[in-house]
């Protein structure tokens, strides 16, 4: 029995210091594996398992939002930054079935002769949809930062002004007899519930001088 495992061993070593070798198209094309794979992800945001913004999570308003900040038109007079705010940003995003195999694609290269690749396919179809629910934002603004350091940035800025019943506001919330009532301070939100059915498929290879595109 110890000598059956000190040959495993030693064959083990040998496997583990094996040189690797580069491998052509048609060495490729002979080498064969298993079946692909379906891939399913669902992603939730900000939100309760029933599809609604959760307030419990963002019990502070500010760490729920999305901000950018552009390079050409980044900062104001004073030098503080300026930021593209999103407010109220939830969603649910359900890939049911996402298609992974490895297939053969074919093709001419620019001289007419016909070329097989390895390549990775990606596959979707109408019959599983891509589901959207309550994917999107509250309110959108544009924000400054208030000096330096993270508690004067701009996208946790929470203002207070505005006239009383119009547009006035207070840490950050609308305090009007209206729609925009309790809500973050802001335009044009935006929602998105329904679903995308996909019937194709996408095709992932290596490409050089002699493909047509490349």
């Amino acid at each position: 029995m110890q000598k059956i495992l000190l040959s495993l061993a030693f064959l083990i070593s040998l496997q583990s210091h094996a040189a690797l070798e580069q491998l052509n198209n048609t060495e490729l094309q002979k080498i064969e594996g298993q079946a692909g794979a379906d891939l399913s992800l669902k992603v939730t945001l900000n939100q309760t398992s029933t599809g609604q913004f959760d307030s419990t999570l963002c019990s502070d308003l500010r760490y729920c939002r999305l901000a950018l900040n552009f390079n050409n038109r980044g900062t104001e007079a004073a030098g503080n930054r300026q930021w593209l705010v999103f407010k109220g940003v939830q969603g649910t995003i359900n890939i049911q079935k996402l298609g992974l195999d490895g297939v053969d694609l074919q093709y001419n290269n620019k001289s007419g002769v016909g070329v097989v690749k390895p390549a990775i396919q990606l596959g979707a179809k109408y019959d599983s949809p891509i589901l959207f629910r309550n994917f999107g934002f509250d309110t959108m603004s544009i924000e400054t930062d208030n000096g330096t350091g993270d508690d004067k940035a701009g996208y946790l800025a929470n203002t207070s002004g505005g006239t009383a019943n119009v547009n006035s506001y207070s840490n950050g919330i609308y305090t009007v007899s209206g729609y925009d009532n309790g809500r973050e301070v802001g335009f044009t939100g935006m929602k998105l519930t329904g679903n995308l059915a996909l019937n194709g498929k996408v095709m992932i290879f290596s490409c050089d001088s002699t493909h047509p595109r490349c």
